[in-house]
């Protein structure tokens, strides 16, 4: 019940946050957010807005989708940004036990959409080094093989 309340919020949260977009050589993502851990969601409903007084050692997660309108196959290689360490993740289950897989990059084929969302592929954003809270606007840099660079600016969002 609580995935099912999770996703939905998830979702919920994707359609509502701004829908910009960036590109470069084909590739285009879109739909970029930051979730905030849900004890940092539940400091937000007392009006805090922040992480204040939580342990910085959090992980954020981060979803987007990436659309690849060129002829040719490319690959993510990595995610960076200036507020965290970034890792690629895919959740993979073994009966009823979700685990983080660490992925060293991402094919995204020609004429393709590779989406980032919850329960599968993610950036997971650890050790950040400033406090986040709902509503603020990071920007993250995602390196491709092919593309180079592509910059979008992702909201940051509650459970």
């Amino acid at each position: 019940m609580r995935t099912r309340i999770f996703t939905l919020f998830s979702l919920l949260a994707i359609l509502l946050c701004s829908c910009a977009s960036a590109s470069s050589g084909g590739i285009e993502v879109t739909n970029a957010t930051v979730f905030l851990p849900v004890s940092a969601s539940m400091a937000n409903m007392d009006n805090t807005d922040s992480m204040d007084g939580m342990n910085m050692n959090v992980s954020l997660a981060g979803y987007f989708q990436i659309k690849n309108n060129s002829s040719k196959d490319d690959r993510l290689l990595k995610v960076t940004c200036d507020f965290a360490d970034a890792m690629m993740h895919e959740t993979q289950m073994n009966g009823d036990v979700a685990s983080m897989v660490e992925m060293p990059y991402v094919d995204v084929p020609a004429g393709a959409t590779v989406e980032f969302k919850t329960g599968g592929m993610h950036v997971m954003f650890m050790n950040p080094s400033q406090e986040l809270k709902i509503g603020d606007k990071v920007t993250l840099n995602l390196q491709f093989e092919n593309a180079g660079t592509v910059t979008v600016t992702a909201t940051v969002m509650g459970h």
